[in-house]
Formats: structure tokens, C-alpha cells, sequence
């Protein structure tokens, strides 16, 4: 009996005619493509090695592996990318669904048959492929589906476009095949445009016949009414009350029916069980332990291995890899599309062109959606879905950088046509529609991801509308900034509750003020956000450059008095951000102080005077520092928070300090401390413990103050700190073990710290040059000693009582080890090294491991 051809996708192959046959039409194909093909038709079963196929096809003769990717190259061009896969590390799969090849030789059985209701079930049990493409980063989501699957009738995979519903719905489809007596059913609804034809699109596939409209659809219903099975709906957002409809009548007539559907948006129905899908997991950067097993990642290597079997993600590339999965948010098909460029351009041309995403990422398979054959096409189809209304604030959100509340968002997008609440309806639709994502805290944020933003302000200029939103953007920036501020400086808002109101949103006040100090910009508006950044100087030098670029622009009547009066006290606070003078920051703190004086603000008043008292202390002027000071104390209230009296304490505990009344200031410190804890601040305790600390350690009480900085390092591990909390810390610790010749814990403080050093330009030098000298590395601390010397000839540091004793220490001891010329020498190249030097070369010479181990 002569060979059966097989039937797959489009494609004919006769073994014993050695012909193929695409489309109807026969293809010239060369004997070896065509001896390969069907060695992995034959062996669809399992993988097969690269090795085998070439013993196979070229037997006896010694042929280069890459032969063996050409004629899968070429095959893949006729058959399509989704007929042989490549197992990286192993080898060729052919995956393609065979057909029935007796439907070959009886083209007379190949009408499919339309059984009456209530006839038996056909003998085959799904239409999905026998070998699914793998699913890759998403075990977990696939379990917890399964498991929901289980337990509920009607399940929903709701998620954004190109997230990768399809998948993972076909993936739980599969694995749970033998459940359903009378199969698994995968109904594709993408291309369905007329609600109308639902009922015939679910009968197809089943191999039923129903004709349009409500008796078709109650011959479905019936005929599905005592079936065991599973129906998968795929891509249900356009027809979403069609199909609400069917799922609703076929859950209350089929008891042994269950349903999972993918959609943007849910089918609202009340038996229904959302799940929403996330994107791939990122990992945060290439020293995250695993980075490469995250799903992201292992789906971009995957991909592009698929079209390069050679490519190998080096480590040199593996921080540009995990940055791109970032840019790209994790999305499945963007990272897809993404992979598909490497072959032809490189990775770091990929990366770099990720502006251009919606011209680059065009590359999707033959077998695709037409939508997710581009990034720009899911996009277009997502769009096409929302009304006039979702559009305009589609497109208006796509401002705002990092993320923004539902506050923000109304400030942004309302106008004429759109109050707040109409604003706040259509953000909820665009959650329900997966355009927008509303993330789990309190209060709630939202967020577009970043693919669906650039579509938005593409969609924007179109309108023609990015001008005046970016304007409102800016304003509402600074109407929020200005609220924070005033909560801030007038004590009704915590330290902490300031921080994590203000923190979230640096993004957009940095977009903001790009705006407003660019061509077409407001002065007004870039004056008044350097003003009410004020307090964030303390998390970013970046805020202190505001000030000092809008110092010279700031002009009588360009703003309001109250907003000229936080300028001055804002940079008053510069502190040694600067390069400020001493001189330059107590004038600032005077013009505040005599601003707000007329204002007849008691609690910004306050703020004013505490920063004469600090800058003329610094200055050697006692007498006014002390009058400053208890004028700032006598306008505390009964009803004021308690931070203002913490901050007299703390000052009253410095000047005691340098007085040499040590008792006093350490008395002061607890009290503050005290009430800080009873404030139940967190941010204020990390600070007041902090310079107890350093006091401890000028009092050369080393052991204790490292106990308790352990305490306090142990304290910020559990709170949501920010680089600045944790800086002088880390910084503290550095010092206080080096000094008392704990030298393998200093230098395990020191590789802790150096991330926070490369995020936080305020670290000091001196702890790290007292170790470099007690690790034997002289030139390295001559350098940052150097470095440290420069920094306070700028004004960016002032010279502390602790630090200038180890830095003293240090110097005196290199000079034991170095002859003056070399050290004169070394500390000149440090003074030229830039912040990102000096990191670098701590991190070359820290050592890894103890002192002791290595000698």
C-alpha cells in the first residue's frame, strides 16, 4: 500500500512522489531540504538533535552545522516560522498539527458533518496543536489559572494586548486535555466582526452547523446542553455583549460546560472569575541573583535563538537585554518582536532604537494575528475598541511619566466636554480595557505601560492637543507640589507621609519642569516647582540645580510673594549641594525670615529662623545663632507637630557639641529620639538615631555606636527608604569600624554601600579613604582623599568633626607609607576624578572575602 502524504497547515508532503506541495501548488525544494523535512515530520514525536539530522541527511559526509541552518531557514520561508521549532541547546522539532491523512485519499469523507442536537459526540476531542508552542516565564500563572480553571465554570484572562492571553489559556487548554470526555475547543474570535455570526463561529471548529441569529444560537445551546467539555474563547473584546450573552445561556443550560476566555476587558458577568495578567517578570538589574531565569528574559533568549541559533546573550550584553525587557514593560509581544530584529541589526542597535519601537518592532510571525504582526497594529485594534470620550483621555494620560493618581489624572484631562467624574469613568474603562494599569497601593496609582504611552502621545500630536495638555500637566505638577509643600513646612504632614506622597510623582515633576524651562515653557511655573522642591533636595542634587538655575531669573513680580518667600527659604536649605558660601546661604535664610515675617507665617517663620541659627553657628557667630534659635522655639504651639520641637533639640544638641557639653547633647538626642517615636515618625527617628550615633562615635565609643548602627541599618531593611535615609548610615558605619580596626566589616559596609553611593552623590569620602589606607591600598586614599579635598574647595561638603579626625588620621598615615612627592601626586588625580570615578575605583579596590581568609 503506497505511503499516505502527510497534511499540515497549508502543506502537502509525499515521501514516495519526494514532493512538496504549498497552497496547492508544488515548491522546488532541494533533495537535502526536502530529506530533512521529512526526517522531522517522521520524527515529530521528539526532539531531534542537530547531530542525528545531519547523520541523516548527509551520512558519510562531513558538513559545516551551519548547512544545517540554511535549509531550516529556508524551509521555515515556505512552511512559516510556526512548523519547526528550535529547542536551543538540543535541536529541530517539527510542531506543525498533522491532518487526518485518510482524508487525503477519500476526499469524499472530508465534509464535515453537522450532527443533529443531542447526536454523539465526534470522535476527535480538540482542534488545538498537538505540539503547542513552549510557554516561557509563566509556570506560575499557568498553575494558578489551572487551578482557577478547576474551581469556577466561567474563567476570564484579562489583560493588555500582545500580554499573552492566547497563550497561556492555550497552554492550561492543553494540559488538562483528558479531563473533558467530549474535548477541549479552541474558538477564535479575532477575525469575527459580525456579532451576529457568533453562534456559527463557536459551532464550526465543533463541527456543527447553525444558522444565524437566535435560532442558531439556541441550537448551540442545545446541542452543547449535555456536553462535557471546555470551550475556549479567544480575543472576546469586540464582541464583548455578543459573547456575554452565549457564555451566560450556555453556563445556565450546560451544567458540565466550562468556559476560559481571553479578553482586554472582562465579560462582567456574575459567575465570572477575572484574571488578570501581568506582565513578564524584569529583574531589576544584572546582579539580581537568577536575572537570566527571569520570564522576560528567557523569552527574548528564546526568541532570538529561534531565528540565530548561534546568538548567545554574553554577560557584557546582559545589562542592555534586561533594560530593553524594562523599556518594553515585559510584554510578550513586544519583547517578540524586539528578538526579531537582533538577527538583522545586533542587540545594541535593537536598544537603541526603541524610540523608533512602533517603525522597529514589525517583525511578528506568519502565523500571527494580523494585529500582533506589529506592535502598532495591537495598538491600533486596542484603540479602535475605545470610545471618542476613552480616546481624548487615553491620549492625555500619556504625559505623565512613572505613573499618576486619580487626582492628577482629572487635573490633566478634564476640559469642556469632560468634568472630573466623566474623567475618573473613562479611567476606570481604560483599567477594564487593559490600557491602563491600576497598581496595588494605597492610595491607588495608575500607569500606561510604556508602549500603549507612545501610542498615546502619538495619538496626541495628531489631535493636536500636546501643547495645551503638557501645559496643564506642568500646572497640576505644581498645584501638587505647592499642597505636599505647604503640608510639609506648615507640620500637618509627616517627614513620612510627605515622602511617600511626594517620591512617587518625581518622575512628573521632573517632566514638568523640562517642560516649563523649555521653548514654549512658563517661568512662573519653573520658579515655583524649584521653589516647592525645596524638601526633596534632601533625596537629589538635581532639585538644589533647579534653585540655582532659576536663582538668577527670579525677578520682582514674576511670582506671587508667598512663592518668592519658599524660594529664599529653599535656598536657604541648599546647604553644601551648592557651590554655596556660607555667607550666600545665612542671606538667603535672612530673606526668608524677613519675607515671612511679613506674611505673618508663625510655621514657615520657624523653618526660616532654624536656618539662621544653623548657618550662622557654622559661621562662628553664637550670639545670633542662639537668638535665632530660641525666637524659633518661642513660636512652637501647643498644636504643632512634633518634628519643630525635635529639630530645636537637635540643633540646641550640635551647638552643645561643639561647646563641648557632651552630658547636655546627649540628653537632647534622647529626648529627641523620644518624641519622635512617639510621633511614631520613622524618618525622624532613622535621623535622630543617626546622630546620636555620630555623637557616640566623637565620644570614641565605637562599639557601641556600631551596635547601634546595626540596629538602625536593621530598622531602614524594613521600611520603604529611599537612597537618602539610608546614605549617612551606611556612611557612619563605614567610619566608625574602620576606626576601631573591625576592618573585614568595614569593607563588607563599604561593597553594601557602593549602590547607594552610585544612586546618591552625598557620600563622604573620608570613611572609605581611612579604610583604603587600613587595607594597605595608599595611592587609592591618597585619590579619594583628593577627591574629598575637592569636593570641599566647591562648597559641596563641609568638613564634620569625625570625619575631619579620620581624614587627619589617614593623611598622617599615608605619609608614613608614601614619599611626599607620590602623595602630593595621587591627591592631585583625585581631585579630577568625578563622583562615578571615585565609585569605580572603591569598587576595584575593595577586596572580596576577609582579611583574614586571604592573608
Amino acid at each position: 500500500m503506497p505511503a499516505l502524504p502527510y497534511r499540515f497547515l497549508e502543506a502537502e508532503l509525499h515521501p514516495e512522489q519526494r514532493v512538496l506541495r504549498v497552497g496547492g501548488r508544488d515548491c522546488q525544494v532541494g533533495a537535502r531540504a526536502f530529506d530533512l523535512l521529512l526526517a522531522l515530520v517522521e520524527r515529530r514525536d521528539r526532539v531531534v538533535p542537530k547531530g542525528e539530522l545531519l547523520d541523516l541527511v548527509w551520512p558519510a559526509v562531513i558538513v559545516e552545522e551551519n548547512n544545517l541552518q540554511v535549509h531550516i531557514s529556508s524551509l521555515r520561508k515556505l512552511l512559516g516560522a510556526q512548523a519547526i521549532v528550535t529547542v536551543p541547546g538540543r535541536g529541530y522539532r517539527f510542531v506543525a498539527p498533522l491532518q487526518d491523512t485518510a482524508s487525503v485519499a477519500a476526499p469524499e469523507a472530508t465534509a464535515v458533518p453537522h450532527p443533529e442536537p443531542g447526536a454523539a459526540a465526534r470522535p476527535q476531542k480538540t482542534n488545538l496543536p498537538a505540539h503547542p508552542p513552549a510557554l516561557l516565564g509563566r509556570a506560575d500563572e499557568a498553575a494558578l489559572l489551572a487551578g482557577l480553571l478547576a474551581s469556577h465554570r466561567l474563567v476570564t484572562v484579562v489583560g493588555a494586548g500582545g500580554i499573552g492571553k492566547s497563550r497561556l489559556a492555550q497552554a492550561v487548554a492543553a494540559a488538562d486535555l483528558e479531563r473533558w470526555r467530549h474535548g477541549v475547543w479552541w474558538i477564535e474570535l479575532a477575525g469575527l466582526a459580525d456579532p451576529d455570526l457568533l453562534p456559527h463561529a463557536v459551532a464550526q471548529p465543533l463541527g456543527l452547523s447553525v444558522e444565524p441569529g437566535e435560532a442558531g444560537l439556541r441550537a448551540l445551546v442545545d446541542t452543547l446542553a449535555p456536553r462535557q467539555m471546555l470551550l475556549v474563547l479567544d480575543n472576546c473584546e469586540h464582541l464583548l455583549e455578543a459573547v456575554a450573552e452565549l457564555v451566560e445561556r450556555l453556563l445556565r443550560t450546560a451544567p458540565a460546560l466550562r468556559i476560559l476566555a481571553t479578553s482586554q476587558e472582562p465579560l462582567r458577568l456574575q459567575a465570572e472569575q477575572q484574571y488578570r495578567l501581568e506582565p513578564l517578570a524584569v529583574p531589576r538589574d544584572a546582579s539580581v541573583s537568577g536575572a537570566r531565569g527571569y520570564g522576560a528574559l528567557l523569552l527574548f533568549e528564546a526568541r532570538v535563538r529561534a531565528a540565530a541559533p548561534r546568538f548567545e546573550l554574553t554577560e557584557a550584553d546582559l545589562p542592555l537585554a534586561i533594560d530593553l525587557c524594562r523599556q518594553l514593560d515585559g510584554l510578550p509581544l513586544a519583547i517578540e518582536l524586539a528578538a526579531a530584529r537582533v538577527p538583522l541589526v545586533g542587540l545594541r542597535a535593537v536598544h537603541a532604537r526603541l524610540r523608533e519601537r512602533f517603525l522597529l518592532l514589525t517583525a511578528g510571525t506568519r502565523t500571527a494575528l494580523r494585529r500582533h504582526q506589529t506592535l502598532r497594529a495591537a495598538m491600533d485594534w486596542s484603540h479602535a475598541l475605545l470610545s471618542d470620550m476613552q480616546r481624548a483621555v487615553f491620549r492625555r494620560l500619556g504625559v505623565f511619566s512613572g505613573g499618576f493618581t486619580m487626582e492628577l489624572a482629572q487635573a490633566v484631562c478634564v476640559d469642556a466636554d469632560h468634568d472630573e467624574w466623566a474623567v475618573l469613568e473613562q479611567l476606570a474603562a481604560l483599567v477594564e480595557k487593559s490600557l491602563a494599569v491600576a497598581e496595588a497601593c494605597e492610595p491607588v496609582r495608575y500607569r500606561l505601560l510604556e508602549s500603549p504611552r507612545a501610542f498615546a502621545l502619538e495619538q496626541l500630536a495628531a489631535s493636536g492637543e500636546t501643547a495645551a495638555t503638557l501645559e496643564r500637566h506642568a500646572a497640576a505638577m505644581l498645584r501638587f507640589l505647592r499642597i505636599a509643600d505647604d503640608g510639609n513646612m506648615d507640620s500637618t504632614l509627616r517627614s513620612d507621609a510627605y515622602a511617600a506622597l511626594v517620591l512617587p510623582e518625581l518622575d512628573n515633576l521632573r517632566a514638568a519642569y523640562a517642560w516649563a524651562t523649555g521653548d514654549g515653557g512658563d517661568h512662573a511655573i519653573a520658579i515655583g516647582l524649584a521653589a516647592h522642591a525645596g524638601p526633596l533636595i534632601d533625596y537629589s542634587n538635581e532639585f538644589a540645580a533647579w534653585l540655582l538655575a532659576q536663582h538668577a531669573r527670579l525677578e520682582p513680580g514674576v511670582v506671587d510673594d508667598a512663592t518668592e518667600a519658599r524660594f529664599w527659604r529653599a535656598m536657604a536649605a541648599v546647604n553644601m549641594q551648592g557651590p554655596r558660601t556660607l555667607a550666600e546661604l545665612l542671606e538667603a535664610a535672612q530673606r526668608a525670615t524677613a519675607a515671612y515675617r511679613r506674611l505673618r507665617r508663625p510655621r514657615r517663620l520657624f523653618s526660616a529662623l532654624r536656618l539662621v541659627a544653623v548657618w550662622s553657628l557654622m559661621a562662628g557667630d553664637f550670639a545670633v545663632a542662639h537668638a535665632a534659635i530660641d525666637e524659633a522655639a518661642a513660636l512652637i504651639e501647643p498644636d504643632w507637630a512634633a518634628e519643630p520641637r525635635i529639630n530645636v533639640l537637635r540643633f540646641r544638641a550640635w551647638s552643645s557639641r561643639r561647646a563641648g557639653a557632651h552630658d547636655a547633647a546627649a540628653a537632647m538626642y534622647r529626648e529627641a529620639l523620644r518624641l519622635s517615636r512617639v510621633a511614631g515618625d520613622w524618618r525622624l527617628e532613622v535621623i535622630n538615631r543617626g546622630q546620636a550615633c555620630d555623637h557616640l562615635w566623637e565620644l570614641g565609643r565605637h562599639d557601641e555606636a556600631a551596635h547601634q548602627l546595626a540596629e538602625l541599618l536593621d530598622l531602614l531593611d524594613r521600611q520603604p527608604v529611599s537612597d537618602y535615609e539610608r546614605v549617612d548610615t551606611l556612611s557612619l558605619q563605614i567610619g566608625v569600624l574602620g576606626e576601631c580596626g573591625r576592618i573585614d566589616e568595614a569593607a563588607a559596609a563599604a561593597r553594601e554601600a557602593l549602590p547607594v553611593m552610585r544612586r546618591m552623590p552625598k557620600f563622604r569620602f573620608e570613611p572609605c579613604a581611612q579604610l583604603l589606607w587600613r587595607l594597605g591600598r595608599p595611592e587609592a586614599a591618597a585619590r579619594v582623599l583628593g577627591a574629598q579635598a575637592a569636593r570641599e574647595r566647591s562648597g559641596r561638603d563641609g568638613r564634620q568633626v569625625n570625619e575631619a579626625r579620620i581624614a587627619a588620621t589617614t593623611l598622617e598615615g599615608l605619609r608614613t607609607v608614601l614619599p611626599r612627592e607620590r602623595l602630593d601626586a595621587e591627591m592631585a588625580l583625585g581631585e579630577d576624578l568625578t563622583w562615578l570615578d571615585v565609585c569605580a575605583l572603591l569598587a576595584n579596590a575593595l577586596p572580596e572575602g576577609s582579611i583574614s581568609e586571604r592573608e
